[in-house]
């Protein structure tokens, strides 16, 4: 598998309009949005499906990246 490909299945948790939301990199718009961000983490990891989930702070910078096994 390419780095491209890897790339395009990261599952970010961002900061979204007062929640937190859940977005495949490489696509426009969010998954989902959830009220709180452990929630928000919880999605993340349902649809990672095995690949990376990168959980950002407000901020935007990156807290934590739980890599694929």
């Amino acid at each position: 598998m390419t780095e491209r490909m890897r790339t395009n299945q990261r599952v970010h948790v961002i900061s979204r309009n007062g929640g937190w939301a859940v977005k495949k990199e490489g696509h426009s718009k969010a998954f989902k949005v959830y009220s709180t961000k452990s929630a928000a983490e919880k999605g993340a990891k349902r649809i990672s499906k095995g690949h990376d989930v990168i959980v950002h702070h407000r901020d935007g910078s990156v807290q934590k990246w739980q890599r694929d096994k």
